[in-house]
């Protein structure tokens, strides 16, 4: 095959580059959805087993810190701190850093809740000026709300982090609802092993309304079809991909909007990072990193039970901007976090997951872009190769398709959530459409977050060789939060 592509094409090594990988992207779709099927089973074997209410009935439940950064949050702030205390778990408390907001975020806090001014003393050190009040509730003891000084959202939860009094840390997005038994699904693997050092869970598109909390939600599809099409992406990148890593122990994202993590563990990594947009995904291979080094293994899991709902965008333009700033997240997380696959202390499996990952999650809508324009031109000047057609379609197309099925497909088995027949037809319709039009879209939507991080590359670069990447080399660090150690 190769012998016919080369001399057929005007640059022969350009469409075999393009062909080849093209081909390792179908092997890595194809890999990873082998695995998330044999993770998806023994997912179902280990809840047959587990006693989930038994374990948390006692007080063997470590107690949890729910870590809710809230910006301009007025109209649902109360709305979710209400939910979060009706999660069902035997101890919970909830920290709310109200982070610069210019609305009546805190006022709404104060009305419903009634809060004081409190004396909580940090566990660990923050930056000078952020603090601007603490209060607690006098009819919620289990209530906190910090009022800082705007810094984004992980120095927000920096700052919750240094408040929080509890082992595990629960950390979220305000406005997602939890599921009633979230929490527990997302705790029990930190009970039954003690290298577990994070968790996360499936985060579902709530159109149409948040879920009400307490309650079982129903799965509805978004009217726009480009909002579907996310909800296509969402079901290929977190059943096929976390699955299909988690097997592997290899899994480097947890999802901002839900994640529990071992509050030594990110004390020990420096706490989360400032200067990039990813900084769920950056904890996430930090703590793979740190896990490496002190021999723990599965240290980060995901958890396809634990199922919490937030409101998805269904513009294109709102589309547009959270494929490109997830995109350039990812670029920055790999590029800090490189040791991953330059260490050789750490496992080859973890340095190939990584590489695999930067050649083919990071840069595949780039050669899948290159790929197209090869096409076009070589339609154009009438010199269109059939071989490479086929291979450049079914390396991109087909794969991700397919994933994209048996994504709906495990939806089913381990987070059953669409209650109509009806709405798993639509999904599989809108799954062979999305190839005409929408991938092309999110792929140029995904390439310009690569170039936004390629621009800003010398300021989070230089960050980087000052603070957390020398120091997630060394010994666990200070429970320190200072700006010096969060940047």
């Amino acid at each position: 095959m190769w012998r016919e592509l080369l001399p057929r094409t005007p640059d022969g090594w350009v469409g075999a580059v393009l062909a080849g990988f093209a081909l390792l992207t179908l092997a890595q779709h194809l890999g990873l959805g082998v695995l998330a099927c044999l993770e998806a089973r023994h997912e179902r074997h280990r809840r047959r087993l587990a006693d989930r209410l038994s374990l948390f009935e006692s007080d063997l439940a470590p107690p949890i810190s729910i870590l809710v950064p809230a910006h301009d949050a007025e109209q649902t702030i109360v709305e979710s701190v209400r939910a979060l205390t009706q999660v069902r778990y035997p101890a919970v408390e909830v920290i709310v850093v109200n982070d610069g907001s210019h609305d009546g975020t805190l006022e709404e806090l104060r009305r419903a809740y009634g809060l004081r001014p409190s004396a909580r003393t940090a566990r660990a050190r923050v930056p000078r000026g952020r603090i601007l009040g603490i209060y607690s509730s006098p009819d919620r003891p289990d209530l906190v709300v910090v009022d800082a000084a705007g810094g984004g959202r992980a120095q927000a939860l920096n700052i919750a982090l240094a408040f929080a009094r509890h082992p595990l840390v629960c950390a979220i997005e305000a406005g997602v609802v939890l599921e009633r038994d979230t929490l527990l699904e997302l705790a029990l693997p930190f009970y039954r092993d003690a290298a577990v050092a994070a968790t996360g869970g499936v985060v579902r598109p709530a159109h149409g309304g948040a879920a009400t909390p307490g309650t079982l939600p129903e799965a509805r599809l978004a009217r726009r079809r480009f909002a579907r099409f996310q909800d296509l992406e969402s079901l290929r990148a977190t059943l096929i991909g976390r699955l299909g890593w988690t097997g592997l122990d290899c899994l480097y994202i947890v999802p901002s909007a839900l994640g529990l993590f071992a509050r030594d563990a990110v004390m020990s990594v420096g706490g989360y990072r400032t200067t990039t947009l990813g900084e769920d995904m950056d904890l996430a291979m930090r703590i793979q990193r740190w896990a490496r080094r002190h021999g723990r293994r599965s240290a980060v899991r995901f958890v396809p039970g634990a199922v919490a709902w937030a409101e998805a965008p269904e513009r294109p333009a709102a589309l547009a901007r959270e494929a490109a700033r997830r995109h350039q997240g990812l670029a920055e997380s790999l590029w800090l976090n490189r040791g991953l696959a330059l260490k050789p202390a750490l496992s080859l499996r973890h340095a190939a997951a990584l590489l695999s990952q930067l050649s083919i999650d990071l840069l595949g809508p780039v050669w899948e872009l290159l790929g197209l324009v090869y096409l076009t031109v070589q339609l154009a000047a009438g010199r269109l190769d059939g071989v490479f057609a086929i291979i450049y379609f079914g390396g991109f197309v087909l794969a991700g398709t397919l994933n994209t099925l048996l994504g709906i497909a495990l939806e089913s088995v381990v987070c059953p959530r669409y209650q109509h027949f009806r709405d798993s037809l639509q999904l599989v319709a809108d799954a062979l459409l999305e190839n005409f039009g929408y991938r092309q879209l999110n792929a140029w939507w995904r390439a310009r977050g690569l170039w936004s991080a390629l621009r800003r590359w010398p300021d989070w670069g230089a960050a980087a060789r000052l603070g957390h990447d020398d120091a997630a080399e060394t010994e666990p660090a200070p429970a320190t939060l200072s700006r010096a150690k969060a940047a």
